[in-house]
């Protein structure tokens, strides 16, 4: 995998050895979070990153261990129960941290079908459609999410999909059994319609 140059900040280079080891062992993912957000809406501070991965059960281990040779320190107990209790793990590098959500939903699969190579930090790398992170920010919707999420639908407004915006944000409401996602959503959109 090589080792990545020594003059990046310490968040550029931990992006670049996380998307270097997951492309190394040709595991799926793209990025989401605050980075994501800064990326597709608006800058903000971020002091970790944050993937989405498609990775089985079967294929931990072996990135657990190419996890460690890259320089990466965790508890293997405390990955695995976090994992199978709550679907995410957290590695630690230097003085920050990379957070791995387990991908499961079909959102996300069809999020991955739409991934964008962008060039941050120097790396290449996948990052969703500004729709597919409009909906992942909707679905936990903490304030921080629904900033982000709102913030790439005003930049991206003119060029968005929004017959799939709506369809996906119909579906995700239909499946928690609540109109939140849906709801917030076609107010944010009837809010930012252009006025003729």
């Amino acid at each position: 995998m090589g080792s990545p140059p020594r003059n990046r900040d310490p968040l550029a280079e931990l992006f670049a050895v996380s998307t270097r080891l997951l492309e190394g062992l040709g595991l799926p993912y793209f990025v989401i979070g605050g980075l994501a957000a800064s990326v597709i809406g608006e800058p903000r501070f971020t002091g970790d990153i944050d993937l989405d991965v498609f990775v089985h059960e079967n294929e931990v281990g072996r990135l657990l261990a190419k996890a460690r040779a890259a320089g990466f320190r965790f508890n293997k107990k405390t990955v695995l129960s976090n994992l199978a209790q709550f679907g995410t793990f957290r590695l630690a590098r230097g003085g920050l941290h990379l957070d791995v959500l387990r991908a499961s939903t079909g959102l996300e699969a069809q999020a991955l079908k739409r991934v964008r190579r962008i060039r941050i930090h120097g790396v290449r790398a996948n990052f969703p459609s500004p729709e597919d992170l409009i909906l992942l920010k909707l679905v936990p919707g903490r304030e921080q999410d629904l900033l982000d999420a709102r913030a790439v639908l005003l930049r991206h407004r003119k060029r968005l999909d929004v017959g799939y915006l709506e369809k996906w944000a119909r579906t995700l409401s239909d499946e928690a059994e609540d109109m939140r996602i849906h709801n917030t959503l076609s107010k944010w959109l009837e809010e930012t319609r252009p006025r003729r």
